[in-house]
């Protein structure tokens, strides 16, 4: 029986680490549709504004973080990997296209989590946002990081882990 939680990843496991974020990116989706019913029923309330805040903190620190990790490092390693399948190449390419799909769709969605937060009304839609993050973080947690348990070395991760470090220092 285990009383307390298993502690979150630290640098020292950079690819736990990359699902930790991915957990907590679909936690915040999952209060991202509750917001939406809330909204409707409560308006800007003091739960809402609550909720708008935390999604925001983590959306515009945490998120962007995220896809440079995989972006500049994670995926560049895999690439770089001389038994990385070819046919991956273009799933790398097609997660980075959706990374800029989801930064668009989040300076929508951005805009009436602020208003939210500040506790005036909103028409908060993130179901398209909802959608492409889960299908996105599907393909990486089931064609992705699999390869990078595969393919990358002590050396790679701990050259992840640096980089990851890093950027949060900056």
């Amino acid at each position: 029986m285990q009383l307390m939680p298993k502690p979150a990843p630290g640098f020292d496991d950079p690819l736990g680490l990359l699902r930790a974020c991915h957990e907590r990116i679909l936690g915040h989706c999952d209060t991202l549709e509750r917001l939406v019913s809330h909204l409707r029923q409560h308006g800007a309330d003091q739960d809402a504004q609550l909720a708008a805040a935390r999604i925001l903190r983590y959306f515009q620190v945490g998120a962007p973080l995220h896809h440079e990790d995989e972006e500049r490092d994670l995926f560049p390693a895999l690439r770089a990997h001389s038994a990385f399948p070819a046919i991956q190449h273009r799933t790398l390419e097609n997660l980075m296209a959706q990374h800029r799909e989801l930064d668009k769709l989040w300076i929508q969605l951005e805009a009436a989590l602020q208003s939210i937060s500040a506790g005036a009304p909103a028409d908060l839609t993130a179901q398209s946002y909802v959608a492409l993050t889960r299908a996105h973080i599907a393909v990486e947690e089931r064609e992705i990081f699999p390869l990078a348990e595969r393919y990358l070395d002590a050396a790679a991760l701990i050259a992840l882990s640096h980089a990851m470090r890093a950027r949060r220092q900056t």
